[in-house]
């Protein structure tokens, strides 16, 4: 039992202080001692998981203990987590850097729910644009969409990058293989380097393809250079003017219409989201779009209601069972307070091989910052590294380092309970086997993570090597199948994670200062390189001014 305050630590006391205090305590226990057996830990166990909907979250292999989760809300309650989040969701302005709300939760409320005092405006205009892009989906699914000369539109390829391309990009890998409503490909570009979008210009049809040009602020390099090619190609193969392309082959998705149209894209083949969708949160605006043209519309909207049922969780539900709030806790916990400085996304399913990529820009973007709201320097650590990859691919690559290596991480497993797939028996039953073989893996993986060589059973010791390290604390999300409605609340889940953490860290997650001043810095040295003659502002260093030779000579040779 922990000893009584003194009286001057009674004056000194603040929960972020004694979670430190606890902390240090709990650092002389390990993941076995915690995690245990019998009566007790069965207990713990228990309390330590949640299902909601169709999604499981098991907290029992984190470093903490319920005392812990009751200081850690104890914490979140004195940073003003509940009138922070009444705030968020009332459309004030949490974004103060760039005075404005953040409403994303507005693109996936439904018509047929009352939102929020203050929500009322941001939900009837993205109901008015999703219904706008219902229209449009339709009429491509209905054949009914005809290119410049008069084809009719079999492929989409989306141009757009980070938050135009990760989140949407995500969803097509993911629900793939559901039986889709249409047969339109869909094909996702966001490289500025032009690799992607040269062998979709080789095997698709000119005449049949749409573009889809997503950008929030209708000015970032990357989406302007491939937009450029993709429409001299067009208009190239085609043999009319990039103008009749942009009239028939182009869609604009984008918080600046008045752009869109100088750019040459008739009006009625815009979508407009608002600046208080920020881009790493736009999945569930019409950036969306390309996934419903490729699985249709009603595959958008469930995932929409799986993120709008998360919404109502997180709105509703106390701090004590409610999955952002805890998710976010367990992730403060284990960076700011455990000082583990980098987090792993392992998914195992190949359809979710994106979801580290996306939970990437959508977590280090957000958080990881180091000023707070009040313009002073946060004094300790915030946002974690995050990385990962596909669980079964990542046991061959680097989890010969977490296992024994010296670095201690933590983790997210995510797994899928069950699959339907259509195909002659025997071919299913060998499915079936790869799938049971892929979740024992997980699990094994998760528990080697967490007990290292007391999760080797008696049988095999001394049978094989030892020295796995172990304490790597980790949850697991346990989906029980991968639908739109279970990953819809998945990703939210996350987003509400980030909402939650920024408020523990007294951060501004909506803005991104930080890529802002890389892309300014981008424009001038690429005005170096196309035109040396004319004067730019770029701050002089030896080893890019030797970059810069070296390349100007290499492109001379060339």
């Amino acid at each position: 039992m922990d000893a009584p305050l003194s009286a001057v630590n009674q004056r000194l006391y603040t929960p972020a202080n004694e979670l430190a205090v606890h902390a240090m305590r709990l650092q002389a226990q390990s993941l076995r001692d915690l995690i245990g057996n019998g009566p007790t830990a069965k207990q713990r166990a228990k309390a330590l998981a949640f299902t909601f909907g169709s999604l499981h979250v098991d907290f029992s292999k984190q470093r903490l203990t319920q005392k812990t989760i009751a200081l850690l809300i104890e914490w979140a309650r004195s940073c003003g987590i509940e009138a922070r989040r009444q705030a968020f969701f009332a459309g004030e302005m949490v974004n103060p850097s760039e005075q404005r709300a953040a409403l994303h939760m507005a693109a996936r409320w439904p018509e047929t729910a009352t939102p929020p005092a203050g929500m009322e405006y941001a939900a009837a205009f993205c109901q008015q644009q999703r219904a706008r892009m219902a229209k449009m989906v339709k009429r491509v699914h209905a054949g009914e969409w005809f290119g410049a000369t008069g084809q009719t539109i079999t492929n989409i390829v989306h141009i757009g990058v980070g938050g135009s391309d990760l989140g949407p990009k995500l969803i097509s890998e993911s629900l793939a293989d559901l039986p889709s409503s249409t047969k339109v490909g869909v094909h996702y570009v966001s490289t500025m380097d032009g690799s992607q979008i040269l062998p979709l210009m080789e095997r698709l049809n000119p005449a049949t393809t749409l573009i889809v040009l997503a950008s929030k602020s209708f000015t970032t390099a990357d989406t302007h250079f491939n937009a450029r090619t993709v429409l001299a190609w067009l208009s190239s193969a085609l043999e009319v003017d990039e103008a009749t392309i942009c009239r028939y082959q182009l869609i604009g998705v984008s918080s600046k219409p008045e752009k869109m149209t100088t750019f040459g894209i008739p009006e009625s083949h815009q979508l407009v989201f608002k600046e208080w969708i920020g881009g790493r949160f736009s999945l569930w605006s019409p950036i969306g779009i390309s996934v419903a043209m490729q699985l249709g519309t009603e595959c958008f909207d469930a995932l929409l209601d799986g993120a709008h049922a998360m919404d109502r969780h997180f709105i509703d539900t106390p701090l004590a069972t409610n999955l952002p709030a805890l998710l976010a806790l367990v992730g403060a916990w284990n960076c700011q307070f455990l000082n583990i400085p980098t987090h792993v996304v392992l998914p195992y399913d190949g359809r979710l091989k994106s979801l580290s990529a996306y939970l990437q820009q959508l977590e280090m973007e957000s958080n990881g910052k180091k000023i707070g709201l009040d313009g002073r320097s946060v004094n300790h650590a915030t946002c974690p590294i995050m990385w990962g990859d596909v669980g079964p691919n990542a046991q061959h690559a680097f989890y010969q380092l977490l296992h024994q290596g010296g670095h201690t991480v933590s983790a997210d497993f995510v797994a899928v309970a069950t699959r339907e797939v259509n195909a002659p028996d025997k071919v299913q039953e060998s499915l079936a086997s790869q799938e049971q073989l892929t979740l024992a893996n997980c699990l094994a993986q998760a528990q080697l993570f967490a007990l290292g060589d007391e999760a080797i059973p008696v049988a095999l010791k001394g049978q094989i090597a030892q020295g796995y390290r172990g304490n790597h604390p980790n949850s697991f999300l346990l989906l029980k199948q991968l639908d739109p409605w279970s990953i819809g609340a998945l990703l939210a889940l996350y987003e509400h994670k980030v909402f939650v953490q920024s408020v523990l860290w007294n951060l501004n997650p909506f803005d991104q200062p930080g890529v802002e001043l890389g892309k300014q810095l981008a424009t001038s040295l690429y005005q170096t390189l196309a035109d040396k003659s004319v004067e730019q502002e770029n701050v002089e260093d030896p080893s890019t001014t030797q970059l810069l030779a070296k390349l100007n000579d290499w492109k001379k040779a060339g």
